[in-house]
Order: C-alpha cells, then sequence, then structure tokens
C-alpha cells in the first residue's frame, strides 16, 4: 500500500516527460486512491501521508502536463491549473496535515477559504473558455446552467434539503459542505461544454471524470455531515481519484489541443442537437424527479425538500425553462443571421456570378464583346436568318491592324493599349441598333451586321479603313495607321466557325494583297487555303520521306566560258505525285515556319555536295536563305557546324538574301541581321543580295549592307534584244559600274541567249547564269559537266 502511494508521488517527476506516463500515473494513482482511504484508520500515518503524497504527485503532474502541453501561455488555462495547485496544496497541508493529523481549526478554515478560493478560480477560468467557445457567445454558459440547475433540482431535492432539516443548527462547515456539490455541479456543466466544443480530446474527458468524482466526493462529504462520517472513505477515496485524474488529464499528450478552443472547430449541428436534447431532458426529468421520486418513497410531495421544498422545486423549474427558452432564442439567432449571412452570400455569389459572365465575354482592355460573345451572337443570327430565309443574309467584317506590332516594338505596350482603347471608340461610332462590336484579341476587330445587302457591308467596311487611317495623337506624337478588312457578305453561312473561317480568309487575302485594303470572301479563297493546308501538310512530311532533293544552276564567267559557282534550288517531287513549283510551296513553308527546317537541311546537303567541288574545281555553292532563317537565333551556330563539319574555307559558301528580306522589317530586326551577315563575312562566308533592282535599290543600303555579290533580276536581261533596249542597257550597265566601284562582283541572272550574253560582257559584266549555259541539275549532273568543262581551278 505504502508503495503505491510512494511510486505515485515519484511518477510525476519520473516519468512526466513520457508520452505514457499519464497512464503509469493514472493506474498508479488509482490504486493508491482506492486503497489507502480503507486502510487509513489503521494507521494515522498513512491517512496524513495520503493527504500529502498523493495531491503533492499531481500538483507536480499539473505543472509538468501544463509546460509539456504549452498550457501556461494560455491565461484560463493558468488560472485552471492555479486553481487545481491551490485545491491540492490546502488539502495537503490544511486538511491532511492541519486538520487530520494536529486538528487545527484554523488550518482546517484555511482549508476551506483555499478550497472555495480555487473553486472560483476554476469557474473564471471555465467561463473565459467558455466566452471563446463556438457558436453563440453566451451558448456556453446557458448549456453550462442548463446542466448545473438540471441536476441541481433533484439534488436539492433529495439531498441538501434534507440535510439542511435534520441539521440542529447551520455553521461554517454545513454552508461550507453545502456550497461545495453546487459549485462542482457549474464546474462540471463547463467542462462537459468545453469537451464538447473541443471535439474528441481525451485530456479534457479525463478532466471531466476528475470534477464528476471530486463531486460525488462532496456530495458523499455532505451526507457525512449527518451520518456521523459513516461515508468517510468513500468520500476520501473519491477525492484521491479527482487528484489522480486531474494530474493524468493534465499529463495527456492530447492537451496540447485544448488550448485550441481559442480557434475553435465549427459547432456542428449534430452536437448541437446533442447539447439541446440534453438540455429538453434535463428540463423534463429534472422536475420529474424532483416530484416524483419524494412521493413514491411515501414521504409526499415536499418530503425531501424542507419547508420550502415547493417553493425551491417551482423556482428551480422555472429557471431551468428560462434557460432553456434562452439557449433556444440563441439557435434562433444564430438560425437568422445564418439565414441573413446566407442572403448576402447568395447576393454575392450572384453578382460574382455576372462578374464572371461579364468577364467571360467581354474584352477587359476595351470593353467589346470578345470572341465568345461574337461566336453567341452568330449563331443567334444564323438561327434567326433560317428562320427567315428571305431576308438578307448576315454580314462579318474583321479588321486587323497592319503593322501594329511595331508601334508596341517602338512606343511601348501602354501606348499600343492607347492605340486599340481609341480604334474601339472610333468602331462603336459605326455600331448602331443590331449591329455587334467585338475585339477578338490583339490588334483584331469585328462588327457582325445581322441583316445586310453587299452594298450596305461594303459602305460599312470603307467607313472603317477611313476612320482607322484617321491620325491618332497620344502624348504629343501623331501616329498614323491602316487597316486591312475581310468581308463576308452575300452568302449563306452554316455556323459561326464558318463565318469567322471564311472572313478570315478574306482578311488574309487582303493582307497577302498589299494590306490598307478591303477583300471580299468568295469560294475562291477557300480552295486556296485548302490547297495551302495540303501543302503545308505534304511539307511535314517531305522531310522524313526524303521528298526533296536539289538541283544546281551553275553560274558562268562570261570570258573564259569557265563555271565560277553552282546555285543550290530546292525541289519537291511527293511520293507517287509530280513535282510541286517552288514558288508554290516555299511560300507556304515560310508561312509555317517550315522553312527553317527545310532550310537546315539545304544547307546541311549543299555544303556536302561542295565539299568535293570546292576540292577538285574550286568552285562554291551559293545557298538562298529565307527572311525566316535569319531571324532565327540558332541561324548562325547551324552555318558555323555545317561549314566546321564538311571543313570548308573561305569563299566556299555563298549565302543569296533578298534586300527587301533584309529591310522589310523593323528597325531593330534589321540591325541585328546585318550584324548577323557580317559575323558570318568574318568567317569567310560570302553574302549575295539577289533580285537587285525589284526592291529598294538605295545606294546608301548598298553602302551599309554586309553585301559581296549583287544579282542582278532577269527582269533586266529579257530587254537587252528587243528592239529598243536603249533604257534596259542603260539601267544594267550603271548597276554593273556601280558594283564594279563598290568592289562588288555582280551576277546577271536569266541568261537565255547568245546575244544576252554578247551585251552584258561588252558592258563588262563578269558573271551570268540562266538556260543559257544550263538548267538546274542535280548534283551529278553537275558531276559530269565539271570533267568536261573547263572551271575556275582549272582556268
Amino acid at each position: 500500500m505504502m508503495q503505491s502511494l510512494f511510486a505515485a508521488a515519484r511518477t510525476g517527476s519520473r516519468l512526466a516527460g513520457h508520452p505514457r506516463a499519464w497512464l503509469v500515473f493514472l493506474v498508479l494513482g488509482g490504486l493508491a486512491a482506492v486503497a489507502v482511504p480503507f486502510a487509513a484508520g489503521a494507521s494515522p500515518v498513512v491517512e496524513t501521508l495520503s493527504w500529502v503524497l498523493l495531491p503533492g504527485a499531481s500538483a507536480l503532474a499539473v505543472l509538468t502536463g501544463m509546460r509539456r502541453n504549452g498550457l501556461t501561455g494560455s491565461r484560463p488555462w493558468r488560472l485552471i491549473g492555479a486553481g487545481l495547485l491551490i485545491t491540492l496544496l490546502v488539502s495537503a497541508l490544511g486538511w491532511g496535515v492541519g486538520w487530520g493529523w494536529l486538528r487545527s481549526p484554523l488550518l482546517l478554515g484555511v482549508y476551506q477559504v483555499g478550497t472555495l478560493a480555487a473553486y472560483g478560480l476554476a469557474l473564471v477560468a471555465l467561463v473565459m473558455l467558455s466566452l471563446r467557445a463556438s457558436g453563440p457567445r453566451w451558448a456556453a454558459l446557458l448549456d453550462a446552467g442548463t446542466i448545473t440547475v438540471g441536476v441541481a433540482m433533484p439534488l436539492w431535492t433529495l439531498l441538501i434539503g434534507p440535510v439542511a432539516d435534520q441539521a440542529a443548527h447551520i455553521d461554517t462547515d454545513l454552508v461550507f459542505a453545502l456550497a461545495l456539490p453546487v459549485v462542482d455541479l457549474f464546474i462540471l456543466g463547463l467542462v462537459i461544454r468545453l469537451a464538447l466544443d473541443s471535439g474528441r480530446v481525451p485530456g479534457l474527458s479525463l478532466l471531466g471524470a476528475s470534477y464528476a468524482a471530486m463531486f460525488f466526493s462532496d456530495v458523499v462529504y455532505l451526507l457525512n455531515q449527518t451520518s456521523n462520517e459513516v461515508y468517510g472513505a468513500v468520500s476520501t477515496a473519491c477525492w484521491l481519484g479527482w487528484a489522480v485524474l486531474t494530474g493524468a488529464a493534465m499529463l495527456h499528450p492530447s492537451m496540447a489541443a485544448a488550448n485550441r478552443t481559442q480557434e475553435p472547430a465549427p459547432f456542428t449541428r449534430a452536437r448541437l442537437a446533442a447539447v439541446l436534447a440534453l438540455a429538453l431532458a434535463l428540463t423534463l426529468v429534472s422536475p420529474l424527479v424532483s416530484v416524483v421520486v419524494p412521493m413514491v418513497t411515501g414521504a409526499g410531495p415536499a418530503a425531501g425538500a424542507g419547508a420550502h421544498g415547493g417553493s425551491s422545486v417551482t423556482l428551480l423549474t422555472v429557471l431551468l425553462a428560462v434557460l432553456l427558452v434562452l439557449r433556444l432564442s440563441t439557435v434562433v439567432c444564430v438560425s437568422v443571421a445564418q439565414a441573413a449571412d446566407l442572403r448576402v452570400a447568395l447576393h454575392r455569389q450572384d453578382v460574382l456570378q455576372r462578374s464572371l459572365s461579364h468577364r467571360a465575354s467581354h474584352d477587359p482592355l476595351t470593353g467589346l464583346g470578345n470572341r465568345t460573345l461574337l461566336g453567341e451572337a452568330l449563331h443567334t443570327v444564323i438561327t434567326s436568318h433560317a428562320a427567315a430565309p428571305d431576308a438578307p443574309h448576315p454580314a462579318l467584317l474583321l479588321l486587323d491592324l497592319d503593322a501594329f506590332k511595331d508601334v508596341n516594338d517602338t512606343y511601348g505596350h501602354p501606348v499600343g493599349d492607347e492605340v486599340l482603347t481609341v480604334v474601339a471608340q472610333r468602331l462603336r461610332e459605326l455600331v448602331a441598333g443590331e449591329r455587334i462590336l467585338a475585339r477578338l484579341g490583339g490588334d483584331e476587330f469585328a462588327i457582325l451586321l445581322p441583316r445586310a445587302e453587299t452594298g450596305e457591308a461594303m459602305a460599312v467596311a470603307q467607313r472603317m479603313l477611313e476612320t482607322v487611317r484617321a491620325p491618332y495623337l497620344l502624348d504629343g506624337r501623331e501616329l498614323y495607321l491602316t487597316t486591312s478588312i475581310g468581308v463576308l457578305t452575300g452568302t449563306a453561312i452554316a455556323t459561326a466557325s464558318d463565318a469567322l473561317r471564311d472572313a478570315d480568309l478574306a482578311l488574309y487575302a487582303a493582307k497577302a494583297a498589299g494590306k490598307n485594303q478591303i477583300t471580299v470572301f468568295d469560294g475562291e479563297l477557300r480552295a486556296r487555303r485548302l490547297h495551302h493546308a495540303e501543302i503545308a501538310v505534304g511539307l511535314r512530311q517531305a522531310l522524313a520521306r526524303e521528298e526533296f532533293t536539289l538541283a544546281y544552276q551553275p553560274v558562268v564567267d562570261l570570258t573564259s566560258g569557265t563555271i565560277y559557282a553552282v546555285e543550290a534550288l530546292l525541289r519537291w517531287t511527293p511520293a507517287g505525285g509530280r513535282p510541286i513549283p517552288p514558288d508554290v510551296f516555299i511560300p507556304v513553308a515560310e508561312d509555317t515556319g517550315l522553312i527553317v527546317e527545310i532550310g537546315r537541311w539545304v544547307l546541311n546537303q549543299a555544303c556536302a555536295d561542295a565539299q568535293r567541288w570546292h576540292e577538285r574545281y574550286g568552285i562554291a555553292v551559293t545557298v538562298n536563305v529565307s527572311g525566316r532563317q535569319l531571324r532565327e537565333r540558332a541561324f548562325r551556330d547551324t552555318v558555323l557546324d555545317v561549314l566546321a563539319r564538311y571543313a570548308l574555307p573561305e569563299n566556299a559558301l555563298t549565302l543569296e538574301v533578298t534586300e527587301s528580306m533584309l529591310l522589310a522589317t523593323t528597325a531593330a530586326e534589321t540591325r541585328r541581321i546585318v550584324e548577323l551577315l557580317a559575323e558570318l563575312r568574318t568567317h569567310g562566308v560570302r553574302i549575295a543580295l539577289d533580285d537587285f533592282g525589284t526592291g529598294y535599290s538605295s545606294l546608301a543600303y548598298l553602302r551599309t549592307l554586309p553585301v559581296d555579290i549583287l544579282k542582278i533580276d532577269r527582269s533586266f536581261t529579257a530587254p537587252l534584244t528587243d528592239t529598243d533596249p536603249h533604257q534596259a542597257r542603260a539601267f544594267t550597265k550603271a548597276i554593273v559600274e556601280l558594283s564594279a566601284s563598290l568592289g562588288l562582283s555582280t551576277v546577271v541572272e536569266g541568261v537565255e541567249s547568245r546575244e544576252q550574253a554578247a551585251v552584258l560582257q561588252q558592258m563588262g559584266c563578269p558573271l551570268a547564269q540562266g538556260y543559257l549555259f544550263s538548267q538546274p541539275a542535280p548534283a551529278r549532273a553537275i558531276d559530269d559537266m565539271l570533267q568536261v568543262a573547263p572551271s575556275k581551278t582549272a582556268a
């Protein structure tokens, strides 16, 4: 017995940090709490030690558990801890030593005052925690009050009232004994409510069980006042059980979650229903028990309640009913508040849905409808026209600003956005009645005319053209823009996607025709676009199927007749099909970007063939390069890698570009391309300017562009032998002399007759190419040609 008592006292210090310390403490302390009181009569020492060691161990467990579980940072839990410690200390010193051993009335009074003070601290702390609980602010207190009154009524009727009636006189000890169960009940109600609010926290369940043990201890203690302490051992066992359960509760790891009642979980419907069911049960059962039990025992309706039993039951019943009504009113208030919150939430959701719907169908920059809204409007118009087929067809106008990218690149996107906003404002003036204006994205706009003849549609398109063309005054700048417009009118429309596709084809045609104009859709545009798509599909497969070949056309020295160089020309013959002309598939390759990969193949194949030709005959190979290739960041490395792979020396490779390719872009892009070509020249790559005379042909460009060779376009060659060739010969001779004065080589293209060759030789033109010398031929034919004809090296 003594070993269990001392073991329980040592548990708090030796096992306090272990996660199972609470269980060890509960088992050892429980054994001591049960065994010690019934052996205390045989040994006063044991009785005294039971009131000192076990509460002391519990006090140590409380301190350790509060520190380990983080409860010391919460004021309510500090007050609960202080109350528990005060109760344990005054019980050990005031009751155990002062009364149990020394029989000192003074120390007994200290015990009583300290116990009531500790109960008060526990009440204040639990009230503070209840006010933090979920739900209405006073709901937890009302629940605790309902539980207290509901249990207090039969307690008064069956216990407190009879004890008070049987007492000869009411002294301090009796008042103390009567007060403790009532306070215990309220504390127990608050703990139960706290446990419900915190969810499944085993530590709080242990704490509730400890106050239940305290309640039974105090009830039995009250009975002892009139029964000569025949129940003293039971009261002591229950009180020591409270001490043990309190220490175990504070040591339990789950108490770390108890402090989270500052942020409680929502009080669910199930938990609310349980609380209300308990309140209703107490309201119905408690008065019934208080009245029926005395009658059943034969003592009369007020037998257990003294002279004022009936009035006390009535008063407590009224109080219980008031508490229940107040609790139900909080539920009603919460329901009303939740209903109001729900209405507000539904209103906000409705506003949000409308806002999201508007955002989903409108452009955020201009406020115009977007592609989605236009598609819905087209669908509605098409459906309406199907119901009235005799009405004019709908018309769709697509507008795209010309070279708008230059505005963004030159002035920045904020200025570009402002220009788009102004364009939208101007176009709004053209929209009236049922007409719909939308921004499809970027610098593309659309106007839908639900019912319009072709003349009306073209008039609107012309006004759009003029409206956009007017100058834009932005931040002191005067900007000018043009636009291209595709018009779909006078034709049946099957679906919205078909309408957008056909109008876009017309817009694409307007762009390709030179921009700043209007193009009306016709079936030929769709056929051409379909052919374009078929070519694009074939090009994507051509490399893998090895359908590309190279043909080479010699460049000849007019004086000696030697082959000076060869130009690589791409040819495509689809498997099982007929050859497709370069002027058909190369523009498609450039549009789709496939020219980059195809051009890489051409460069690699041409340099592979040029390796043997340059080694044996000293001739160079010329490869045409597109603008898309030059704009690729990796183009420089691609060229240098190919040169290194085939060990081609300087001047063995010539890259042929057009002047429009170099200059028909932004100034910054032109500078980058010029720098790229200049760097390639430092690695021995020569640059030829093709089709000279057909583009800008500015002398300033020739001075700044990194060019080695000028190629005169065939359009200057044919008129050299006309009946009046004077003007053509003057232009050609001027170009030849200009090229020579700048230190550039000159190649005349399209020479097809000996007369043309003779005229060019008389002008001093050194190099020429054309059908007179050879048609484009495969590499094997060039090998044969070089073996029988003189070459640059042989000459």
